[in-house]
């Protein structure tokens, strides 16, 4: 198996420094961990971390007018373990780290590369994550993670030095909701990006994949039960028992255009209006509504009627449905949130968070 990709200077170099930083730094984006390692993720019908950000992001036109490229830039690409025997052999620590724009609006993106010790979390990566949420509320913009991480790193975290070096999520805990931080749950997490799933005004899974503090093995080490992927943290378990997760899809495409949907609805943070659409036309009684509601208060309705009534064109974003009647609607209002229970069925407390957003191509 070749070595993962190290920016130790060790190939041909180029006479001119510029072009030998260049092809560093495209060597180890290219190769990631190593070369093989990035082979059998693409073997396993799954994506790198950096693919999963490049499908995501938008595509623009470089200034010479040549083909578009991803608007992803990235950030900490020459970043490695602090173990000095590791350092060549951590491309970026296990973690991806950059700004990109979506829909035309700025965010910043981080994930967890699984060819780098399976995405594990230690000293460098920990730092990154926390520094790039620093710069999400600095500029005012959507953070946006893409997890799978395995875990800590062992041994980096081993003894009370080597744990209290790891982060401790405070940016992410202490942002209180002032920028939407946003995650998606492309792969097998456990550990880290578990945890910032649930700090997350907004998580998505991808069916197949595993959402758990930690995996089947060390829960069946620990107390001797076995425990499947699937029944341990899958999609149908968060989106119908725990309520962890908001959406269930069925791929990562799927994934990402939650994502960018869920984004639409809200501003990029909390001291910018919402943005207003195009008013779809004057406020009129509607008599329908009244043919969905009984008057009649124990009788049941379809609430998603009625809400598809009083949206804007009858499009809204429902959170948790296998949980409550959550829902994020477009309306007139600057800022709606309905989240309707039809009785006499249970209702918990749904996840909301909702505005008028301009629609796509109205400028």
């Amino acid at each position: 198996m070749s070595q993962p990709a190290a920016d130790n200077g060790s190939a041909a170099e180029p006479a001119d420094a510029v072009e030998q930083f260049r092809e560093r730094r495209d060597r180890i984006r290219t190769d990631m961990g190593g070369a093989e390692r990035v082979a059998a993720v693409h073997a396993r019908g799954e994506r790198t971390v950096r693919e999963h950000i490049e499908h995501f992001a938008d595509r623009v036109t470089t200034p010479g007018g040549g083909a578009p490229v991803s608007s992803f830039e990235e950030i900490g690409t020459f970043a490695r373990s602090m173990r000095s025997e590791d350092r060549d052999s951590t491309p970026g620590d296990g973690k991806i780290t950059g700004l990109a724009s979506v829909e035309g609006r700025p965010v910043v993106v981080a994930g967890d590369d699984i060819t780098v010790r399976r995405g594990s979390t230690a000293e460098v990566g920990s730092r990154r994550m926390d520094r790039m949420m620093d710069l999400a509320v600095r500029r005012g913009v959507p953070f946006v993670y893409f997890g799978q991480t395995g875990g800590a790193r062992i041994p980096d975290i081993m003894g009370s030095e080597g744990f209290s070096e790891l982060s401790s999520m405070l940016p992410f805990a202490a942002r209180r909701h002032r920028v939407p931080l946003a995650t998606a749950i492309v792969g097998q997490s456990f550990g880290a990006s578990s945890f910032l799933s649930a700090l997350s005004d907004f998580t998505v899974q991808v069916r197949g994949t595993c959402l758990a503090v930690t995996s089947p093995r060390v829960v069946e080490v620990a107390t001797g039960e076995q425990v499947g992927f699937d029944e341990l943290g899958g999609a149908d378990v968060h989106l119908r028992t725990t309520g962890q997760i908001d959406v269930a899809v069925d791929d990562d495409d799927a994934a990402y255009e939650a994502i960018r949907r869920f984004l639409s609805y809200l501003p990029p943070n909390a001291w910018t209006a919402a943005p207003r659409g195009t008013p779809a036309g004057a406020i009129e009684a509607d008599p329908g509504i009244a043919e969905i509601v009984p008057t009649k208060r124990t009788r049941a309705y379809d609430s998603r009627r009625l809400v598809a009534r009083i949206v804007d064109d009858g499009e809204y974003l429902e959170l948790r449905p296998g949980m409550a009647g959550g829902c994020s609607p477009r309306s007139p209002a600057s800022t709606a949130g309905p989240s309707p229970c039809s009785p006499p069925t249970r209702c918990s407390r749904p996840a909301c968070s909702t505005r008028r957003p301009a629609r796509r191509g109205s400028g």
